[in-house]
């Protein structure tokens, strides 16, 4: 089980690029949301199961690109939602997600939370609603995107 969600971790890790754990210790995480450092969270369920991830990433303009562009061959796609909100499903890690553009104290991030499957119906909301939360913890305003 352990071997399984290090795996899931790493494979996670890699999509999303190189985080910053120096910029983003900064940010309130919604409730029982681990820290695992480098700007990653893991919320596990009574069995030690992984719910959702959290991945604070240092904006730049390559994972920007990487998050926002639909590839066909990774079958990666992007749903562009309000405010520089984004929901994503990644077949080839077989996940699926919100994440959006924020800027803090003049840094921009990439927010993003996943979940494990990409056919559960209310996935999508899951992971809007914690980045919702997010945002209401940390006084964001996802429009104030310069």
């Amino acid at each position: 089980m352990f071997k399984k969600i290090a795996v899931f971790l790493i494979l996670s890790l890699m999509v999303v690029g190189v985080v910053s754990a120096a910029d983003s210790t900064s940010f309130k995480v919604p409730d029982n949301f681990d820290d695992l450092g480098g700007g990653v969270y893991v919320l596990f369920d009574s069995h030690n199961k992984t719910v959702q991830i959290l991945s604070v990433v240092n904006y730049t303009e390559h994972d920007a690109a990487d998050y926002m562009t639909n590839d066909s061959e990774n079958n990666y796609t992007v749903f562009e939602g309000e405010n520089n909100t984004y929901n994503f499903i990644d077949g080839s890690t077989d996940e699926e997600g919100s994440f959006e553009l924020i800027e803090a104290n003049g840094v921009k991030f990439i927010i993003d939370f996943a979940k494990s499957g990409i056919d559960d119906k209310n996935g999508f909301n899951e992971t809007f609603q914690r980045l919702m939360e997010f945002n209401k913890l940390n006084n964001v305003n996802s429009t104030q995107w310069e």
